[in-house]
């Protein structure tokens, strides 16, 4: 059980054993999930169980207990009133109400004294019911539990422990003793025995408490959800004698009887397994039947992340008809989706200069082995009408066929699943998986596949749009969009990847932007991959007509658009330097957007960021035109110090860098990356910037301008010393240190800041520069 490392609390009554620190202070919004799933989490309809639906992003999908434990005592104090109480008042009576108020209502009925409460109080149907019914019983006992309670109640979200009297304790539970033994009703001697219990047990006397538990509760045939209460307190007072397999084998049988602490009780048997416990030999011999068997293997299955589907089988024939199975069977196929689906030979395309590359993926002889069992037990307990959901085993049985390319068997668990009733849950897993099964049954994508499959990704595409696209403030819902998304890239992409079909592959990467539009795959994908030549195709294919309807559905739903490929083929000739095509393609694009920077800002420190009070705005296409002008001045030495300026600028370590490029790193620059392209190069050692600089030096008449155009040579020239890197020396950090602080003396000591002293200390532009460039500063002290 792998998973301890996650839990957060054990909220059942071994909490104990837990520090107050552990408290997460980070608040997780979405219980989701990080692997890539195509079968429902809510499919098993069993909300009593949803807690426990699979998630490897968090222990439990959900933390609150339902019923909540005092909504189910209150509950039972309305039936002890014969249900004439509203539960909002026996819950104000029972829950909220001053013992102090309690004790006056007691005394006017046992000896008729002056009934002084307040309006709250005095107007509560429950107050009415003692009033009426003189009950002095029912109303004595809850004067002592609200004594009790302050002693054993445990605030789980504190970092401090509740503070406990021990001597106060030890006199409540002599009093409890008295009372039980004095009460006139088997039910209120349960009541008594379980706060006895209770006060044993948190008082840390838990031999103690098992031996109350058996002589006051055990013995006591009274129902009531205090019976497994009280139980859950003899198992934690167990596990805290370190008789962990009693302690789980408790925690068990209270988990399958009753949902009420049903997280708690899940929690306090996880503790008591260890991930090294013998389970087999030493816990499940503990039970007494098959019942109990399948029970504690059940919940044993629920603790597990790892697929195990001899488990399941191993329920299903001990206690056919459980409750939990239909929970357990969609738990064991999304733990089969984390830790194998590969088996819709998922091509993903890399990332790279040398095209779209495949892995196609396989399962190996355990894998299948395992995956071919789950689809025989599946089967098995479809054959069992004693089971809920009937609909979901045939059509998980389809799932699992699908990922073993058994499509054959996949279409007829699927027209066996349609021959049931099915909740709207299991019809919309019937069409995924319907969906899945179509497209991977289909040896390519062609025109006639597209077609067949359309119906079913337009019914996909509106159950994803079904909510907000944004929000995850419905899990239930929100996995659809995650759905659709996954379909698209895992599948519709990797197929037309593998297909050799990039223009296609794109297009779904696009439609699944839709569900997550912060960050787009498909306009990234092709700026960090494609060639101009790949993007010019693209870009023939989205200014085409005659679309076939499959084309323009994906069209309609695409985050990609032409202007967008046509601004990433300008820029990659902006990259080339070849102005004329940067011209002709940026001009295709209606929305091109806007710099808010000048190209050509004359800075003596590098700065990425605007500047205040900067009101200049470009675009890639005015600055692509200026730069063309710039290039017909021939030897003008102001064009080419400008041109330097406009080259610089769009380095890493420009002040317009957007013009080139489309995201920039923090921690890049002063290191050219092995393999690097001719812009790369020019990017990041400003190898251009530097020639049209020193260009402009050569013409250059008037000093201030030759000051200039020498400082900015000495800048570019410090770009091209190699910083080194850490893993340089083998991750040696000292090595490291040591020729870290010899390349920081070597960038300081520029070579050109002797030529810079020696011919332009008299100009304006060097003072300035003394005053602004701590390097220069450096040089000249002697630092």
């Amino acid at each position: 059980m792998n998973w301890k490392a996650s839990i957060t609390a054990c909220v059942s009554c071994i909490f104990l054993v837990i520090p107050n620190n552990i408290f997460s202070c980070a608040d997780v919004e979405d219980a989701y999930s990080s692997f890539t799933s195509f079968f429902d989490k809510y499919a098993a309809a069993t909300p009593a169980y949803a807690p426990f639906y699979f998630a490897d992003l968090q222990f439990l999908r959900d933390d609150e207990e339902r019923p909540a434990t005092a909504a189910a005592i209150v509950k039972e104090w309305c039936a002890f009133t014969g249900n004439l109480v509203a539960q909002k008042d026996a819950h104000a009576f029972v829950m909220q109400f001053d013992r102090k108020d309690l004790s006056a209502l007691y005394y006017h009925i046992e000896e008729g004294k002056p009934l002084a409460l307040p309006d709250s109080v005095k107007n509560n149907g429950m107050t009415r019911y003692f009033l009426e019914h003189k009950d002095l019983e029912a109303l004595g006992y809850l004067m002592y539990a609200k004594q009790v309670e302050p002693y054993v109640t445990q605030e789980y979200n504190s970092w401090n422990a509740t503070p406990r009297d021990s001597i106060r304790m030890n006199g409540l539970l002599k009093n409890g003793l008295q009372l039980h033994k004095a009460a006139k009703s088997p039910l209120f001697r349960l009541k008594y025995g379980y706060q006895v219990v209770r006060l044993a047990h948190y008082n840390h006397q838990y031999t103690d408490a098992i031996r109350y538990y058996d002589e006051l509760v055990g013995t006591n045939p009274t129902p009531g959800i205090l019976q497994s209460l009280s139980l859950g307190l003899k198992a934690g007072a167990l596990y805290q004698l370190n008789r962990k397999p009693e302690a789980a084998y408790i925690f068990s049988r209270i988990f399958n009887a009753t949902n009420v602490k049903r997280i708690a009780n899940f929690n306090s048997f996880a503790w008591s397994v260890p991930d090294e416990a013998p389970f087999r030999k030493t816990y499940l011999p503990l039970c007494k039947n098959n019942e109990e068997r399948a029970g504690m293997l059940a919940l044993y299955s629920l603790n597990n992340a790892a697929p195990d589907v001899a488990v399941l089988s191993e329920i299903h024939q001990l206690n056919p008809g459980m409750e939990v199975m239909p929970t357990l069977v969609v738990r064991e196929i999304n733990k089969i989706e984390m830790a194998w689906l590969h088996g819709f030979d998922m091509q993903m395309p890399a990332a790279g200069r040398q095209g779209v590359q495949t892995v196609r993926g396989s399962f190996s002889a355990e894998e299948t082995a395992q995956l071919t069992a789950l689809v025989k037990t599946l089967e098995d307990i479809a054959g069992n009408r004693k089971y809920g959901e009937n609909a979901l085993y045939p059509i998980g049985a389809a799932y699992i066929s699908c990922m073993l390319k058994d499509y054959k068997n996949a279409n007829r668990f699927l027209a066996a699943a349609k021959k049931i009733k099915r909740s709207p849950q299991l019809e919309d897993q019937w069409m995924l998986t319907s969906l899945l099964v179509t497209i991977n049954e289909n040896n390519r994508l062609d025109a006639a596949a597209e077609q067949k499959i359309l119906p079913s990704l337009q019914w996909l595409w509106k159950k994803a749009n079904e909510m907000d696209l944004g929000s995850e403030s419905n899990p239930q819902q929100y996995q659809w969009g995650v759905f659709f998304k996954n379909v698209m890239v895992d599948v519709m992409a990797a197929r037309y990847a593998a297909q050799g079909q990039t223009n296609r592959m794109v297009l779904a990467y696009g439609a699944a932007d839709t569900i997550n539009q912060v960050y787009p795959g498909a306009i990234n994908y092709i700026r960090d991959s494609f060639s101009i030549p790949q993007a010019e195709a693209l870009y023939g294919f989205l200014t085409t007509s005659g679309f076939t309807p499959f084309e323009s559905f994906l069209l309609n739903i695409n985050t990609l658009h032409a202007g967008g490929v046509a601004d990433y083929i300008g820029t990659a000739y902006l990259r080339e330097y070849n102005y004329d095509k940067a011209i002709s393609w940026l001009g295709k694009d209606d929305g091109n957007t806007l710099i808010e920077k000048d190209p050509f800002k004359e800075l003596l420190y590098d700065r990425e960021e605007r500047l205040p009070g900067d009101k200049a705005t470009t675009t890639k296409l005015a600055y692509a035109k200026t730069m063309k002008s710039l290039l017909t001045k021939g030897g003008d030495p102001q064009a080419l110090y400008k041109l330097g300026l406009g080259y610089y600028n769009i380095t890493y370590y420009g002040y317009a860098w957007e013009l080139a490029t489309y995201f920039r790193s923090g921690s890049d620059g002063y290191m050219i990356p092995p393999e690097a392209t001719a812009f790369e190069k020019d990017y990041y050692g400003c190898y251009r910037a530097k020639d049209y600089f020193e260009k402009a030096l050569k013409k250059a008449t008037d000093q201030e301008l030759r000051a200039k155009c020498l400082f900015m040579i000495a800048k570019c020239r410090q770009k091209e010393l190699r910083k080194p890197q850490y893993a340089d020396f083998n991750y040696d950090y000292d090595l490291y240190d040591q020729k870290l602080k010899a390349y920081y003396r070597g960038f300081k000591r520029n070579p050109l800041f002797v030529q810079y002293q020696k011919e332009y200390a008299g100009t304006r532009f060097y003072k300035e520069t003394l005053t602004r460039c701590s390097y220069l500063q450096d040089f000249v002290n002697g630092k």
